[in-house]
């Protein structure tokens, strides 16, 4: 069983060449929680992040603040989905879908800026990935699949027979956050949301901690093959108090 704070990266380069490194924004972002953590005197056992620059830095932002003095540990099952596939396979198919959205990528070179065409989009090019069943990159099936075995990766990583007490921080991004949260939230009467997922995702501010306990039972089934069950629960999705003490509303974004 293991305590996570999920975090989702502080701010990206968002319209530069390079995507993936956090803005200066972002960088202040990951200092203000590493700070909190060090004023509220909050145990980190462990922290890990994805392989991805953004992910990487605000860990490290947050372990040099926060005071954590054990060496960062990297898996990569915390990446975020392949939005730069995601975008150079399915926009083209989502043009011939829509005139509308065609009309729009026809209107500038930065008809992508806004956030409601950004919106509007991401929901689109999301939609097709989840519904194509021959994707020719990581499929919306298996990034699910990766980011649970991600956390229970992290839920077996106590030394067997330790009872460590600590918090394990996990710089990651929206998609795991919000898979994350759809799976402790759904049962049989209410199943993964595919449509939700990405209602959730939007929501996520930079930097916000979300909690979760996150335990994996073993069992088999009638041919003796593996069955991980999960019993998990959310203590809390989406937390910026951090950034809000800050008093800086500048700080609170979802890029």
């Amino acid at each position: 069983m293991q305590h996570i704070y999920l975090i989702r990266h502080g701010q990206a380069s968002f319209g530069a060449e390079n995507y993936d490194k956090l803005s200066d924004l972002g960088k202040q972002q990951a200092g203000v929680i590493g700070d909190y953590f060090a004023q509220q005197n909050i145990a980190i056992e462990r922290i890990i992040h994805g392989k991805m620059s953004r992910q990487q830095e605000t860990a490290e932002i947050i372990a040099k603040n926060a005071g954590f003095k054990k060496s960062l540990i990297l898996h990569e099952g915390a990446n975020e989905f392949d939005s730069e596939n995601l975008i150079k396979y399915y926009l083209p198919l989502l043009a011939k879908q829509s005139e509308e959205l065609n009309k729009i990528m026809q209107s500038g070179a930065h008809w992508w800026a806004t956030g409601e065409n950004f919106e509007l989009f991401f929901r689109g090019l999301v939609t097709l990935w989840q519904q194509d069943s021959n994707c020719p990159f990581e499929s919306w099936i298996d990034f699910k699949e990766r980011c649970i075995n991600c956390l229970t990766d992290i839920a077996q990583m106590n030394k067997q027979g330790t009872k460590e007490k600590g918090i394990t921080l996990l710089a990651t991004s929206g998609g795991l956050i919000s898979v994350t949260m759809q799976s402790i939230l759904s049962s049989d009467k209410s199943p993964f949301n595919d449509q939700a997922f990405m209602d959730m995702n939007l929501t996520i501010n930079n930097t916000s901690i979300s909690e979760v306990v996150w335990q994996a039972n073993h069992s088999v089934d009638s041919n003796n093959k593996p069955i991980l069950r999960n019993r998990n629960r959310l203590l809390s999705f989406n937390n910026i108090t951090p950034l809000q003490l800050a008093q800086k509303p500048e700080l609170i974004t979802r890029k």
